[in-house]
């Protein structure tokens, strides 16, 4: 892309590509600046954009084919287009001057953006031109509508439907072993509330059986990696200044989820970092203030209701009596030129998406009570101070995050942020019952009482979606699906190490791919093999590729022999995939609850010899697997490899620092082939990029991502920004403090 100036109503507008991998938008005002992101979007990615509003509208079917019909029913049942109308109405009649005013104004202008792009395109995306179609113009309401599917990207729901099967296929003291957190502290966290004798509250094993009836009822009863944020204070670093390291894990795709700008106007924006094309504004980054990373929290923040519904009178059954259901009729166009014409209901608490004979189950969000809140960012990139940044956060309600914080005054934190609902009794992972009052939303926990950490006398925060006793002790319900402390050990032992980290020590916390698990497991299984030569000589390094393969197979081998009597097949399977902290529960069974699973004590050795010879002949088999960037586009089969980008797989797992998984998770489900031929599966998920931000008056930022800027989807054109990402090579820009700036040395408001 060559520097393009650009002229707006808005202002004057150039954009260059600083590096293939950063978008450089300099305008006179913010709202030309946003202009230029739009073009700039549309021009790189207006593929990824006319697809990620596709998927949004449930419009896939128009050139994909018959083959997305059933993700655009999805959609269209979640009903976004109209709360993505409801949102962009309450800010277009917002108070002049409000931030929900403001933000309008920079979608209307990125807006601009985009469809002055697609009238001065000359060749459309090739990817428009395999399919053999023009995108169309976009609207406001299409940068709202991708908001709400940013908001709705969580696999709350589908874990409800697996946690009520299993629930009732085990005993209290099984689903307790098997779905418990371990805490950075290295407390045992239950999965859901227990009374004073240890045991479930009535109400839960109540809740247990409602939601299989319901289940039952709709013929549906049979049987996630996450990212990091590090943040130091000046005691820890070489230059007495903090730093903070950001790298958002989500599926490999190709181009990635993300857009690499840099923001300049002469009203003052000065920020960089991560843009998800759709919405003006960056997500993840800094400014010449502040830097600020987001990590998940697994929020429960979506449930699942079965209830009685009377489709023919259009109402459901509900606490409140029976009310009225709307009903909403769409059509669906198809490549064949033929439509799909089909029926959806919902009413005020839920979205109706499975109904059989009489009974219905709905799937309940925020965002049905409040679609708006802010979707740019635009106050986060603005922020000069930790009230300042808490004040950003506030507004944003529907996208649940723990965001890590540092500043040029020293000062460093954490803050949760989004809408989580209040419950009687923390029951969100299980489906519930419309007409149980215990079950229903009360409310929402207010920002003031969400986790927070600022100023910790050890003088750092770290968050890898971890539970953390002295973050979350004490604090409203968020979740009951931790991921397990693997990560967050590996990297508080990183931070410990030096208290004169730089740039390159930094890196190297990034970068690392040593499993911490594996080292405490093997201390427990070892002495039971002790004709093992391969894993007693091994540090946990996953970049070990034969010795950390036979660990993983091991460890999968024991799962499977350890369940094999209480869950069948399906669900083990379903078990490894949809819990994070899997190794560490089975782990635990083996040392402390073997019984409880219908093994004796005296089966131990011969459970653990045997799962090892088994391993090690497996892993032996398997072939070196890659790690792949697969585009939406999978057939046929030869297209679909020349628009994947793949390297030979090189180390990290799911609970490695730099973590890397083979299985998909909700973000990459609909975006991932499978082929027979492929004996080992692909990695297809891990960190989408990686920053590190110096907080110095300098303002340097590093920055590494795996897919370049401009969109070409061709495996060779990805080649030189894998060979970065693959050796870890960072690109560095800088936003140096103005000495004009009246925020310089406003550190307290």
């Amino acid at each position: 892309m060559k520097p393009k100036t650009l002229t707006s109503q808005w202002g004057n507008v150039t954009l260059s590509l600083e590096t293939e991998q950063l978008l450089s938008i300099k305008g006179d005002t913010d709202n030309a600046v946003f202009y230029g992101q739009g073009y700039g979007a549309a021009y790189l990615r207006l593929w990824q954009l006319d697809l990620s509003r596709r998927v949004a509208s449930g419009r896939l079917s128009e050139v994909m084919g018959n083959g997305a019909l059933r993700t655009d029913i999805f959609q269209r049942r979640l009903g976004l287009v109209e709360l993505a109308q409801i949102a962009e109405l309450d800010d277009k009649h917002a108070q002049p001057n409000s931030w929900q005013a403001t933000q309008f104004q920079h979608i209307t202008a990125y807006i601009a953006g985009i469809n002055q792009a697609i009238k001065t395109l000359k060749i459309r995306p090739i990817e428009c031109l395999l399919l053999r179609y023009q995108p169309e113009l976009f609207t406001t309401t299409d940068s709202y509508l991708l908001g709400q599917l940013k908001y709705f990207i969580n696999s709350a729901w589908q874990y409800e439907l697996f946690n009520t099967r299993l629930a009732n296929r085990l005993t209290s003291s099984q689903h307790q072993q098997l779905l418990s957190t371990f805490s950075l502290e290295g407390n045992q966290i239950p999965p859901l509330p227990l009374d004073k004798q240890g045991e479930y509250y009535s109400e839960v094993i109540a809740a247990f059986k409602e939601g299989l009836k319901g289940l039952q009822h709709l013929g549906l009863a049979s049987p996630d990696t996450g990212s990091n944020v590090i943040a130091v204070n000046g005691s820890l670093t070489a230059s007495g200044k903090p730093m903070l390291a950001a790298d958002p894990h989500m599926g490999h795709v190709n181009p990635s989820f993300n857009l690499l700008c840099r923001l300049e106007s002469k009203e003052g924006l000065s920020v960089m970092g991560s843009h998800f094309p759709g919405s003006p504004g960056i997500i993840v980054g800094r400014n010449s203030h502040a830097a600020w990373g987001m990590v998940g929290i697994m929020a429960d923040n979506q449930d699942l209701f079965w209830g009685r519904i009377d489709l023919e009178n259009e109402k459901v059954e509900t606490i409140n009596g029976w009310e009225p259901l709307t009903k909403r009729t769409h059509t669906i166009g198809l490549t064949s030129k033929r439509q799909h014409t089909f029926v959806t209901y919902d009413y005020s608490q839920g979205r109706l998406m499975s109904e059989k004979a009489g009974y219905g189950l709905f799937l309940r969000w925020p965002a049905l009570d409040n679609p708006s809140g802010d979707i740019t960012f635009y106050q986060l990139a603005k922020c000069h101070n930790w009230t300042s940044f808490r004040e950003a956060l506030r507004q944003v309600k529907n996208s649940p995050m723990m965001v890590g914080y540092a500043d040029i005054h020293g000062d460093i934190g954490l803050q949760s942020m989004g809408y989580i609902p209040q419950r009687h009794r923390e029951l969100g992972s299980l489906v519930l019952s419309l007409t149980e009052p215990l079950h229903q939303w009360q409310g929402y926990v207010p920002f003031d009482d969400l986790p927070a950490e600022y100023n910790p006398e050890c003088g750092y925060v770290l968050y890898a979606n971890q539970y953390s006793d002295r973050l979350f002790d004490g604090k409203p319900a968020l979740s009951n699906r931790w991921h397990p402390p693997t990560r967050a050990l590996r990297i508080e032992h990183l931070i410990l190490q030096t208290q004169q980290h730089t740039f390159e020590t930094f890196r190297q916390i990034q970068d690392d791919k040593k499993d911490v698990f594996a080292q405490r497991a093997l201390a427990f299984l070892l002495p039971y093999v002790p004709e093992d030569k391969i894993l007693s000589q091994w540090d946990g390094d996953t970049q070990q590729l034969a010795a950390s393969r036979l660990f993983d197979v091991w460890t999968q081998h024991l799962t499977d022999k350890v369940l094999g009597k209480v869950l069948k097949r399906g669900s083990r399977a379903l078990y490894t995939d949809f819990w994070p902290s899997c190794r560490w529960s089975i782990l635990n069974i083996l040392q402390y609850h073997l019984h409880d699973w219908q093994f004796e004590q005296d089966d131990l050795s011969s459970l653990i010899r045997e799962t090892y010879a088994s391993a090690l002949i497996a892993s032996q088999k398997m072939e070196r697997p890659y790690v792949e960037f697969q585009h939406s586009i999978k057939k046929p089969l030869w297209l679909n490899h020349l628009l994947t980008g793949r390297y030979p797989y090189q180390g990290g797992n799911r609970e490695t620092i730099h973590a890397t998984r083979q299985n998909a998770d909700f973000l990459t489900q609909s975006q991932i082939g499978n082929s027979n031929t492929i004996k080992t599966k692909p990695y297809t998920f891990g960190p989408g990029f990686k920053l590190i931000a110096h907080l110095t008056p300098q303002g340097e930022c590093h920055y590494l991502i795996n897919t370049p800027a401009k969109g070409n989807p061709f495996y060779w054109k990805l080649r030189p920004v894998l060979k970065c990402w693959q050796t870890g090579t960072r690109h560095e820009t800088v936003l140096p403090l103005c000495e004009k700036n009246h925020h310089c040395n406003d550190r307290k408001e």
